[in-house]
């Protein structure tokens, strides 16, 4: 009887290619041992948990080797985080770590529930939400909406997506599925015109899927942000909102790129291509931005550099409308374009990139920086945190260190996990960085400023 695909071993060639980028330490022109790796990964683990006993936790040659071959792929959590401090990965999946049980945080649901969503055919009651800020109670919903109550939805939610550019997902998420719940419960139960049951379907859609976003940005559990992106498409699939659905299927091709589902994410890029002739120049770039973020987790660098071409190529055919799109218009920012598509690239940058490529995006990326509104704090934090780490993983201390500076002020006031795993990223560099003597105390004082950054995230 063939064996479950989760249970066959397959070596893990990303941690090989992760460990094989280090210089050893001691044996000059040669890469970091497995017994070397082992050594770094408890010296980490002091560090990141000072005052416990890592007795049971402390690893060795052996243990790097088994992991390496794919024995073993899920290590206790304080493993997990020292290597990735070690190695210099944002998340789990940069390493090839996964759970191999079947966990409600893995896939996305059922792909057949993501093609009911599509179709408007999902099961269940939408009021039913996910969440711990729901209240769970009846909450009492008009006899009948009008045009009013849709322009009093349309300006909640613009100022909940102000509050997410300025803050992070962090500090609104509870308050967003709180109007959300009501807003489902109105769908349900108000009479009205279909004119406007469709328009008020729509607009809760999008409220859905900023809500999804904010879980997503803050680190919440997948299924949580999941549930909140299927019910997006649901009610857009209702309400015959083609562009709310394909937005909505970016949101979840970011969230599941992020976590590693990568076949996933091409997946909902697939539904939302299937309407391509009806999504104008800068949907389509927004569709590409995921496209290029999907390829860059599969270390797939040719592809991403195919799709930010066909971005950038989508956003010079956009009118000048773009930024009047009630859907679309957030990506009418060339710094948004620029920025968006220049994470996809960086993520390729980091690990293979050469000074000739690193310079040009950074190039883009500052760019971007100069573009980004002074309120999108998020947006400007997580560019200029990652124009840092490329400078000082090329050697360029004078420019990295001003960079850490200029994103730590940003980063001021932002609560996302998301910029909190970017920091995590540069603090490894900083510590596997090489600087002249005179620079030595400046970077012990950056790692300081940047620790301190990461615990004020979430």
């Amino acid at each position: 009887m063939p064996r479950h695909p989760d249970t066959v071993i397959t070596p893990n060639t990303l941690l090989v290619q992760a460990r094989q980028r280090l210089a050893s330490p001691q044996r000059p022109g040669q890469h970091l041992s497995r017994a070397e790796l082992a050594n770094a990964i408890n010296v980490a683990l002091d560090r990141l948990y000072p005052g416990r006993s890592l007795t049971a936790h402390y690893v060795d040659q052996r243990w790097v080797g088994k992991l390496e071959r794919g024995e073993h792929r899920w290590p206790s959590h304080e493993r997990r985080a020292a290597i990735r401090q070690v190695l210099g990965a944002a998340a789990d999946a940069d390493l090839g770590l996964y759970s191999p049980r079947r966990t409600e945080g893995g896939a996305i649901p059922a792909r057949q529930h993501m093609t009911d969503a599509w179709f408007g055919k999902l099961p269940g009651d939408l009021a039913q939400l996910p969440g711990p800020w729901t209240s769970g109670s009846e909450l009492q919903a008009p006899a009948r909406i009008e045009w009013p109550h849709v322009e009093a939805l349309q300006r909640s939610i613009a100022l909940f997506e102000e509050w997410d550019h300025q803050h992070g997902g962090g500090l609104a998420r509870a308050a967003m599925a709180g109007q959300l719940e009501w807003a489902c419960r109105v769908a349900r139960q108000a009479s009205t015109t279909e004119t406007v049951r469709r328009t008020w379907l729509s607009t809760a859609a999008r409220l859905a899927d900023l809500a999804g976003w904010a879980c997503f940005d803050s680190g919440d559990k997948p299924p949580t942000t999941q549930r909140y992106l299927m019910m997006a498409i649901q009610m857009a699939s209702e309400a015959e909102d083609v562009q709310q659905r394909a937005h909505t299927a970016t949101t979840l091709g970011r969230h599941l790129t992020y976590v590693g589902q990568v076949s996933d994410a091409h997946n909902v890029v697939g539904l939302a291509r299937s309407d391509w002739g009806e999504i104008p120049p800068l949907g389509r770039a927004a569709v590409r931005i995921v496209e290029a973020r999907a390829h860059a987790r599969s270390h797939d660098g040719p592809a991403c550099v195919r799709a930010v071409a066909l971005c950038d190529e989508e956003f010079a055919a956009s009118g000048s409308d773009g930024p009047e799109d009630p859907v679309w218009g957030y990506y009418a920012d060339v710094g948004q374009i620029l920025g968006d598509a220049g994470h996809a690239l960086f993520d390729i940058a980091i690990t293979t990139g050469g000074h000739k490529e690193v310079d040009k995006l950074i190039n883009r990326l500052q760019s971007a920086y100069s573009h980004h509104p002074v309120k999108a704090a998020r947006s400007r934090a997580l560019t200029m945190i990652r124009i840092a780490s490329l400078q000082i993983r090329d050697g360029d201390f004078t420019g990295g260190l001003t960079s850490i500076q200029a994103g730590l002020a940003d980063a001021r006031g932002v609560h996302s996990s998301r910029l909190r795993d970017d920091l995590r990223a540069l603090d490894c560099i900083l510590a596997n960085a090489d600087p002249e003597p005179d620079f030595a105390d400046e970077v012990a004082a950056a790692r300081a400023h940047v620790a301190e950054a990461v615990g004020s995230q979430i």
